[in-house]
C-alpha cells in the first residue's frame, strides 16, 4: 500500500513539473499561408492597450518609410514608455534593393497592425522580410523562439547524394553569413549534386545578435532542416533571429550568390558538413 501511495506521489510530481515546463518549450508555431507567402505568429503575452496600439502603429510605420541614405535593410527602434514601451525589429533579405525591402515592409506592417495589434507581441516571415515587436527588450539578443517549419512539398531526384550536398551548403553558408560585418549578416550560394541538380540556398541573420550568436542559431536550423524538411527538395526555417532556405530553383539575386563546392572523401562520398 505504501509503495503505492508513493508510485502516485511521483506521478504526480511528475506531471506537475511537466506541466510547468510545457510553455517554455519552443513550439512550431503560428500560422502561413497555403503557398508560404508569409507566415504570421500573435503573440499570448498579454492584451495592447490604447496607448500601446498607438505606440506600435507609429513605430511600424517608421519602418515602411525609412529612406536611410546608408541601407543595410535592417531597422530596430522602440516607441513609449514604462509598460507602454515597444521595441521593433525589421529585416530584410539580402539581396533586395531598398525599394523591394520597402514594399516588403509596408505589406507586413500592414498585416501584423490588421492582425496582431491588440497583442503585446508578434511577428510577422515574409519571403522578403521579416517584423517582429514585443514589450520585452529583444536588441542583441539570439531568439530562436517562435518558430517555423516550411518543408516544400516536394522530393529531390537522387535523395541520397542531394542530402550530404545540401548539409554542406547550409553549414558553408551559416559560417559565411556569421562572420560578415555587422551591417548585413547574410549569405546565399548554390551547389551541384551528382546528376546535375541545383541547390539554391541562403542564410541570414538579425545584424544585432554577435557572430557566435548567429552561428548558434544557424547550426542549430541546420540540424532542423534534416528533421523537418529531409528528403525534400526545398525548406524553410525561420526564427526571429535568424532564417534558412533552400530550394531546387533559383530565388535570390543572382549578383548575390556563389558556387560553393563540396568536398569529396577518398570513397568518393560527398562528406556530411560538421
Amino acid at each position: 500500500m505504501g509503495s503505492s501511495r508513493s508510485m502516485l506521489f511521483f506521478i504526480t510530481l511528475a506531471i506537475i513539473i511537466l506541466h510547468l515546463v510545457a510553455p517554455t518549450i519552443a513550439q512550431d508555431d503560428g500560422t502561413c499561408t497555403e503557398k508560404g507567402e508569409y507566415c504570421l505568429k500573435c503573440s499570448d503575452t498579454g492584451t495592447a492597450g490604447d496607448e500601446y496600439q498607438e505606440n506600435l502603429k507609429s513605430l511600424l510605420s517608421s519602418f515602411s518609410s525609412n529612406t536611410q541614405n546608408n541601407y543595410d535593410g535592417f531597422y530596430n527602434s522602440s516607441r513609449g514608455q514604462d509598460s507602454n514601451k515597444i521595441n521593433a525589429i525589421a529585416l530584410c533579405r539580402g539581396d533586395l534593393s531598398q525599394d523591394s525591402c520597402q514594399t516588403c515592409l509596408n505589406k507586413s506592417t500592414d498585416i501584423l497592425l490588421k492582425n496582431c495589434s491588440t497583442h503585446k507581441e508578434a511577428i510577422i516571415w515574409a519571403e522578403h522580410c521579416m517584423v517582429r515587436y514585443s514589450h520585452d527588450v529583444i536588441f542583441g539578443i539570439e531568439q530562436t523562439d517562435p518558430f517555423k517549419h516550411l518543408p516544400s512539398p516536394n522530393y529531390p531526384k537522387n535523395p541520397e547524394q542531394f542530402e550530404p550536398v545540401l548539409t554542406h551548403l547550409l553549414g558553408n553558408l551559416s559560417d559565411r553569413a556569421a562572420s560578415t560585418n555587422s551591417l548585413k549578416k547574410f549569405a546565399a550560394g548554390h551547389a551541384t549534386v551528382p546528376g546535375g541538380e541545383l541547390i539554391y540556398a541562403l542564410a541570414q541573420c538579425t545584424p544585432d545578435i554577435d557572430k557566435q550568436n548567429c552561428s548558434n542559431c544557424l547550426k542549430q536550423s541546420v540540424t532542423e532542416i534534416r528533421t523537418c524538411c529531409g528528403k525534400k527538395n526545398g525548406g524553410r526555417v525561420l526564427k526571429p533571429s535568424c532564417n534558412l532556405r533552400y530550394e531546387n530553383n533559383s530565388f535570390y539575386a543572382s549578383t548575390a550568390g556563389s558556387s560553393v563546392d563540396i568536398p569529396v572523401s577518398k570513397e568518393g562520398m560527398y562528406a556530411y558538413y560538421g
